[in-house]
């Protein structure tokens, strides 16, 4: 069985509902899947619940990760580099592993970041995100290839709910999407099975938001290739 494990990456055990999405959106596109969601500090305290899973998820958070302790982002480059299975960024994930890998974040409209979000603006709603499939790692197997070779050309439209976003993709990673207000809406490594957006593709299905899905779908391919 596919175990999937979604590290909840908040300050705060309890802000879950991003990583509650995450997992009802998984459970939909493979439902025999385990989902799993765990807060960071309990994988911290025990490495070994990562054993056995198949894949890992890197969920939001919505504290600067300037809050967060100073080990936190070693820990977590660390525990990806160790941990053998794919890896999904999502949102806060995908800065997260920006952070760790050496890249930077901004501001999305150029507002000083203090310790908290609070009346920062914030990107949201749903926005075309151009994909750039000539940039697609070699290691990507070809059904997730196809997949995301579905993405529209015009640009697909995903949904954005961040006030950070990476400024500097760090050199380990490849830049494969963009949109008009977020320079890097999506990126991969370059060697390893780890991929991660900016937007979430987990939601607005319903809503015009289906390139989201088509995301989601490629990962899962990576996801059953090594299953």
């Amino acid at each position: 069985m596919v175990k999937i494990l979604i590290c909840n990456l908040n300050l705060q055990a309890g802000e879950r509902g991003g990583c509650e999405r995450i997992a009802e959106a998984l459970e939909i596109l493979l439902p025999k899947a385990e989902v799993t969601l765990v807060h960071f500090a309990e994988i911290r305290r025990d490495p070994a619940l990562l054993a056995r899973t198949t894949a890992l998820v890197l969920g939001p958070q919505g504290t600067p990760f300037a809050a967060y302790d100073r080990a936190f982002l070693p820990w977590l480059r660390a525990l990806v580099e160790v941990f053998p299975g794919p890896v999904l960024g999502v949102c806060g994930g995908m800065q997260a592993l920006a952070l760790a890998w050496g890249g930077k974040l901004e501001t999305t409209f150029g507002e000083d970041l203090g310790a908290s979000y609070d009346g920062l603006r914030k990107v949201r709603g749903p926005l075309p995100v151009a994909l750039d499939v000539s940039a697609l790692p070699s290691w990507l197997p070809d059904a997730a290839r196809r997949a995301l070779l579905r993405w529209p050309e015009s640009g697909g439209r995903c949904f954005e709910s961040h006030v950070e976003q990476v400024a500097a993709t760090p050199s380990a990673f490849v830049t494969l999407g963009h949109s008009a207000v977020t320079p890097v809406e999506a990126i991969a490594h370059r060697r390893r099975p780890i991929l991660a957006s900016q937007f979430h593709p987990e939601m607005g299905w319903n809503d015009g938001c289906g390139a989201g899905r088509l995301w989601l779908q490629a990962w899962l391919e990576v996801v059953r290739a090594v299953a």
